[in-house]
């Protein structure tokens, strides 16, 4: 019949040490590119960056050229 008791689960097995180490490593990674990418954003909104921007054109040409 069983028992009335439930028995407690078996504890989640432990993960290889290489494997947490590279998941570990690609969050630090795609942490790092959100941040950037937000960072790129937030410079294109202000203008400084960008094809219609005052201050970063090619060959040298910026605010004053």
């Amino acid at each position: 019949m069983g028992s009335v008791f439930k028995p407690s689960p078996p504890p989640a097995p432990k993960a290889d040490p290489a494997i947490e180490e590279a998941r570990k490593a690609e969050e630090a990674r795609a942490a790092k590119l959100k941040k950037e990418q937000e960072t790129y954003s937030k410079k294109v909104a202000k203008g400084v960056i960008g094809t219609r921007s005052l201050f970063g054109q090619a060959g040298g040409r910026g605010f004053f050229g």
